[in-house]
């Protein structure tokens, strides 16, 4: 165990240990009133003499309603009928959908007179999801049907009532607050804007509003920047991450628990889970590029120069193939590897890849020159590289074990253009195509 002591709460955390899940039950924090002060700019929501160290009421789920921590690529966006939506990341091994009339909290309430306190549930198996009714008096649609069970996919709808729930795949990285106390316990706000304000509900609009008095009108503000989350406090009352005291600014990370009045909310950040890409035929062009005297460079030179130079080259050269539309498959020691013909989703299938790969290539060995006149004048080495292009049929998809992939492009089409790379040295000649390649580009 261990005590973070703030200014208005202690809080009693468990360690993690080593292999646990992380579920309801283990991860709702216990509160402890450390001081009878209020926090809100109104000076309201102090506690009554005599109940210092009294427990804060925290709704905590029974062991039975305890549920996982996991990572999906699935999104919810959830429509009303006054056309308001909100986005929901699916991160749990189950949601629940229902309404505020009755004693069963639910992660999504729906204002529907008709629909029962606990109607369905949202179950995340192995990135699949699954949505099953639990009262069928109470019609759904899943893309105009009525369904009452249902594994579902990107862009499918779900018709309750007069709400509509759209299943969407995750941007890459999300990030999101979730409430731990009363009245916000497992709520969910999804920090996609530039700027997310927390406060007061009733007062300001805020983004994240907070049913509770100690919280002030506009409490703090989160910043979304070049990838990081920034909170930083608003007016005269602290707020708190991890039970430290922020002063002007904190960037913020997975986990961390965040203090506003008398409110707790964990901080989620993390990347969309992908899912595998199957290995398919796809016509594609190959360009394979290799420095020709780099082991004999990398033998007579301190370590950290060749490598520093190496760089260079990494960096110059696959401007110039993301610029013709390329895409860098694998460093190799001192050779490269990409692939002109299609996107890492599979998507694009530029039809003249092959023109894109030898244009990418021809790029490349300007970029050498202008390198060896910045290198001769720094006192370093020249350096000397073969280019070899071909095209025709590859398998392209996600090759590996789980947690261990990578996109690869395999087959006869690689293979060639990694011979055709090593015939450069041998002719002295700085890039060599295939048939097929030449043939495509002509005179283009």
């Amino acid at each position: 165990m261990s005590l973070l002591t703030s200014g208005r709460f202690t809080l009693n955390r468990k360690e993690p240990s080593a292999g646990r899940s992380d579920t309801w039950d283990e991860q709702a924090p216990a509160l402890m009133m450390a001081n009878n002060q209020g926090q809100g700019d109104s000076g309201s929501g102090n506690q009554a003499a005599g109940d210092e160290g009294a427990t804060l009421s925290v709704d905590r789920p029974s062991q039975s309603e305890g549920r996982k921590w996991l990572q999906s690529s699935w999104d919810l966006l959830i429509e009303s009928p006054d056309g308001g939506t909100r986005r929901l990341p699916v991160c749990y091994s189950h949601l629940t959908i229902g309404t505020k009339q009755g004693p069963k909290r639910n992660d999504i309430n729906l204002d529907e007179k008709h629909m029962p306190n606990r109607q369905a549930i949202l179950k995340l198996i192995e990135d699949n999801l699954f949505f099953n009714s639990l009262n069928p008096k109470f019609p759904i649609t899943v893309n105009g049907e009525l369904c009452s069970f249902a594994q579902l996919k990107a862009n499918d709808e779900i018709d309750l009532g007069d709400h509509t729930i759209t299943v969407m795949g995750l941007p890459e990285a999300v990030a999101f607050l979730e409430g731990y106390t009363s009245p916000h316990r497992r709520q969910q706000w999804t920090l996609v804007e530039y700027r997310t304000t927390i406060g007061r509900a009733g007062t300001r609009d805020n983004f994240v509003e907070l049913e509770d008095p100690t919280v002030s009108r506009t409490h703090a503000t989160i910043i979304n920047t070049e990838g990081h989350h920034i909170l930083q406090p608003d007016g005269q009352q602290p707020v708190y991450v991890n039970g430290e005291p922020v002063g002007a600014m904190v960037i913020l990370g997975d986990e961390d628990l965040i203090q506003v009045g008398e409110q707790l909310l964990r901080f989620r950040s993390y990347r969309a889970k992908s899912k595998p890409r199957a290995l398919l035929p796809r016509e594609a062009t190959i360009l394979f590029s290799d420095i020709w005297n780099y082991t004999s460079l990398a033998e007579s030179r301190p370590l950290e120069e060749t490598i520093g130079q190496l760089n260079e080259v990494y960096k110059k050269l696959g401007r110039k193939i993301i610029k013709h539309r390329g895409m860098l498959m694998t460093y190799l020691g001192d050779a490269m590897m990409a692939v002109f013909g299609a996107d890492d989703d599979m998507s694009a299938i530029p039809s003249n890849h092959a023109e894109l790969a030898v244009r990418a290539a021809l790029d490349m060995l300007d970029a050498m020159e202008e390198l060896n006149t910045e290198w001769s004048q720094r006192g370093f080495p020249q350096l000397k590289i073969g280019i070899g292009v071909a095209t025709g049929e590859v398998m392209l998809g996600d090759v590996g074990v789980t947690g261990h992939r990578e996109f690869a492009a395999m087959g006869d089409t690689t293979n060639v253009a990694s011979r055709i790379e090593k015939l450069t040295k041998t002719h002295d000649v700085h890039l060599l195509v295939n048939g097929e390649t030449a043939r495509r580009v002509g005179n283009a």
